[in-house]
């Protein structure tokens, strides 16, 4: 490990020579550590420092009226940014945003239109409109600033479509519950009238049981009336078969007077024909009746003894009569019966006659009169109580008519009650009806006054605006066409700086032969300065062509952007060469190598200066790059403004100033000094 020190070695020579060798020693170590860790830090989350990046925030919101209610979601919107401070927010007027983006005060403007809060309440009218935010960049200011600007614009806008989202969605909810309580109010009205359909059913079907009812006892009244007047009709015609019966009676009565003459002369006659037949009686009917008792007396003789031949000789014919002889047997008996009888009632028979005739006479010859008269009168009676029959029968049949009537007017009655309660609820349910349809016409129709009644294309203009309330409108003052473009103007700074670095490594900055000729310090540092200047134009042409041939650049300046290109090629070449002049080759080489990486951190050509630490922000303004970048993105981008003359001025004077210093310090070079001729360090 020693060895690497030892005489002889190369590292040997860092131990002499005092304390210059062993910083050099320290700047290698670092110097890995300055391009790899330097930059990183200066970009490291960029993103997270966009509040330092100041932008113009204009609110020019007139404010709306939503639901007779004033409202300014403009202003809202403003205070939700400024509060947030995601950007570095500054609240200016139009006209001081425009001159601000333009001379590079802000990176970009915000503009909160006045007609915002109109359009995001537009939903809700017959011309919906997307509101916009007006947003205005300015790539000369910074292409990666208009990049993270764009980027936080659309984060911003996503952020106030869901605001403005969730608006709409809450108006359009409100709506639909404004609706919906209408449409609740119509339910209401359409239970009300469902009840008073249901009662007005019920009434209507009671109505109509009761009308049935009073039919049907209509007709049971019919029914018994009709009856009725059948009965008093047969009542009427019994009435008068009782009077002609009644005629017919008196007139037999005045024939029966009439037969009692007549029966008296009768009776003489039936005192004659008595007396006549009793003289036969005597004479006749009583020898005859003993003589047929005599012969009876003989007949059942025989037929005895008839019957007992037959039952002795069961085998002669004559048995087969048996039983006719036996009932003409007991015949025989009884008639001998009878003939003893009859004998004994003929001898009655005179003896009756004999009294009949003694009295009955004339009384024969009346009652047969009387009878003849009775009968007649019998008839007329017959006829009075058949008459009577039917009317009696015609005043039950009345009774049951007047009956039927009393019941028929009785159910009459009870279909007539049944018909005016179902006649009132009827009443009753079709006013419920009336309420229900009034509530029900009134609710749908301010429901539909509530609910939106668009044409299709309306609907779909609404529906698109809903769907994005809010839109960006972008726009710019100098814009680059690509990323590159963009980028182009950090790039070529670092070009013409490492190709002055590389000039410087192969040439020498300083000649010492023109010193050793007499030469004045200026002469000596253009002697070096001017071929390597030529050097360098050679470099910028070639770059020149191919960035925009070959590439595709489009600088809006062409022969500007080339010709100011070169003016930062031959500062950057006087500028490392007055450091070699100044601390020589080694050192002058190494300042060079350590300020390309402070320039590129903070000259602000990728992001912008303000979103790095606070150290970068310092050097900002004294790096050399920082005025090649903004002069470069003005030629390219375009917007000259006086920050273009500014950078002009700076490199000028880096220019002038680099020569100056070189040719002082060259002049004091014309004597050599062991320390020249053995520097503490050298390449």
């Amino acid at each position: 490990m020693m060895s690497l020190f030892s005489t002889g070695t190369e590292l040997s020579r860092f131990r002499k020579n005092g304390a210059l060798p062993k910083i050099a020693i320290a700047v290698m170590l670092f110097i890995p550590l300055i391009y790899g860790a330097l930059y990183l830090w200066a970009f490291w989350q960029p993103n997270e420092e966009m509040g330092h990046l100041p932008v113009a925030l204009v609110n020019e919101d007139a404010g709306s009226v939503k639901d007779s209610k004033a409202v300014n979601y403009g202003d809202e919107l403003y205070d939700k940014l400024i509060d947030g401070a995601d950007l570095d927010w500054k609240s200016v007027s139009a006209e001081q945003a425009a001159e601000g983006v333009a001379d590079g005060d802000y990176y970009f403007s915000v503009t909160v239109p006045k007609d915002f809060s109109a359009n995001v309440t537009s939903p809700t009218g017959d011309a919906p409109v997307s509101a916009q935010i007006k947003v205005n960049y300015n790539d000369s200011n910074s292409f990666l600033a208009s990049t993270l600007g764009q980027q936080a614009m659309k984060q911003l806008r996503d952020t106030v479509r869901v605001t403005v989202g969730e608006e709409s969605a809450h108006t359009l909810l409100a709506g639909l519950n404004d609706a919906g309580d209408g449409l609740r109010d119509a339910a209401d009205g359409a239970g009300q009238l469902t009840d008073g359909l249901t009662t007005a059913s019920t009434g209507l079907g009671a109505l109509s049981e009761g009308a049935t009812t009073l039919n049907d006892g209509m007709g049971v009244l019919n029914s018994g009336v009709a009856t009725a007047n059948g009965g008093a009709q047969q009542l009427s015609s019994g009435s008068s078969q009782i009077a002609a019966g009644a005629s017919t009676l008196a007139t037999k009565t005045d024939e029966l007077a009439s037969g009692l003459v007549t029966a008296s002369d009768g009776a003489n006659r039936v005192a004659g024909g008595t007396s006549e037949l009793l003289g036969k009686a005597t004479n006749e009917l009583a020898p005859g009746a003993v003589a047929l008792d005599s012969g009876a007396d003989a007949l059942v003789a025989g037929m005895t003894q008839l019957q007992e031949f037959a039952k002795a000789n069961p085998n002669v014919p004559v048995s087969a009569l048996s039983q006719q002889f036996d009932a003409l047997m007991t015949g025989t008996t009884t008639l001998k019966a009878g003939t003893s009888g009859l004998v004994l009632g003929s001898t009655d028979l005179v003896n009756g006659v004999t009294e009949l005739n003694a009295g009955a006479a004339g009384l024969s010859s009346g009652l047969a009169t009387a009878a003849s008269g009775s009968g007649e009168l019998a008839a007329g009676a017959h006829t009075l109580a058949e008459s009577t029959a039917q009317l009696s029968s015609g005043a039950q049949t009345l009774a049951s008519g007047t009956s039927q009537l009393a019941t028929g007017a009785t159910t009459l009655a009870d279909g007539t009650t049944a018909l005016a309660d179902g006649a009132k609820a009827a009443v009753d349910g079709s006013g419920k009806l009336l309420d229900g349809s009034t509530t029900l016409h009134a609710a749908l129709v301010e429901g539909g006054e509530k609910l939106p009644n668009d044409s299709a294309s309306l609907t779909d203009k609404k529906s698109e605006v809903i769907a994005q309330p809010i839109e960006l409108h972008e726009t710019w003052d100098n814009k680059s066409p690509s990323f590159g473009e963009g980028f182009a103007p950090f790039f070529i700074a670092l070009a013409t700086f490492v190709g002055a670095l590389i000039t410087w490594l192969i040439m020498r900055a300083l000649p010492t032969r023109a010193l050793a000729a007499g030469a004045t310090g200026l002469r000596a540092t253009l002697t070096a300065l001017l071929p390597a200047a030529a050097i360098g134009l050679g470099q910028v042409v070639i770059m020149m062509l191919v960035l925009v041939y070959g590439i595709g650049l489009e600088p809006q300046y062409w022969l500007a952007t080339s010709a100011f290109i070169y003016l930062i090629t031959v500062a950057f070449l006087a500028m490392q060469q007055a450091f070699i002049i100044v601390f020589g080759t080694a050192a002058g080489r190494v300042i060079s190598l350590v300020l390309l990486m402070l320039q590129l951190s903070s000259s602000g050509g990728t992001y912008p200066v303000e979103t790095t630490p606070q150290f970068f922000q310092f050097l900002h303004p004294y790096m050399p790059a920082s005025y090649v970048v903004t002069g470069l993105r003005q030629l390219i981008t375009g917007g000259v403004d006086y920050r273009f003359w500014i950078s002009l001025a700076v490199l000028v004077g880096i220019l002038v100033g680099s020569v100056a210093l070189s040719a002082w310090f060259a002049g004091r070079q014309r004597v050599w000094t062991m320390k020249r001729l053995h520097p503490a360090l050298s390449i």
